[in-house]
């Protein structure tokens, strides 16, 4: 049996998704209880990214063993499904950006009709791509880490202000 050691890049994939898991757990304390198990349900995927990168050969060019990427995906269909739990639909690429480098993308305008609200959403927008770009020039994974936690933040915001337009 070969050891498997996973590579730096694996190894800071497998913190961001960990904080990112830890991220759910602490939210669903003021999470309502059909995102609060929306949110258990994403961490417990979160765990399994985590251990899929740590103990897990990549199976294909893009660095992610398959039961991350399986897990990851059925993370990102549960955040997709439920936007009450500030966690956007493809927020997967914050656990890829460390393995594959692709630009960071922000999830799509939310339908806003009212003018201070579309501001508002505009100023989000514009924060998370400050962001974006302070996370893909961070030099060290801490680093990264925290500017994690500021862009989740501002997701969650981002739905909040979502769901003022839904009712």
């Amino acid at each position: 049996m070969t050891a498997f050691e996973p590579t730096p890049q694996a190894r800071a994939a497998a913190t961001r998704a960990a904080v990112l898991a830890d991220i759910a757990r602490r939210r669903t304390l003021f999470a309502s209880a059909w995102n609060g198990r929306a949110l258990h349900m994403i961490a417990e995927l979160l765990d399994i990214v985590v251990l899929s990168l740590w103990e897990e050969a990549p199976t294909e060019a893009d660095g992610i063993p398959a039961d991350a990427r399986l897990a990851l995906a059925d993370a990102e269909t549960e955040a997709a499904g439920n936007p009450g739990t500030g966690f956007p639909p493809e927020f997967g690429q914050y656990v890829r950006h460390a393995l594959d480098r692709r630009p960071l993308r922000n999830p799509a305008a939310v339908d806003i009709t009212g003018c201070c609200l579309a501001e508002d959403d505009a100023q989000l927008a514009a924060a998370l791509d400050t962001l974006h770009g302070h996370l893909a020039a961070a030099g060290t994974e801490e680093v990264a880490q925290s500017l994690l936690e500021a862009v989740f933040a501002l997701h969650d915001k981002r739905a909040a202000l979502a769901q003022l337009t839904r009712g």
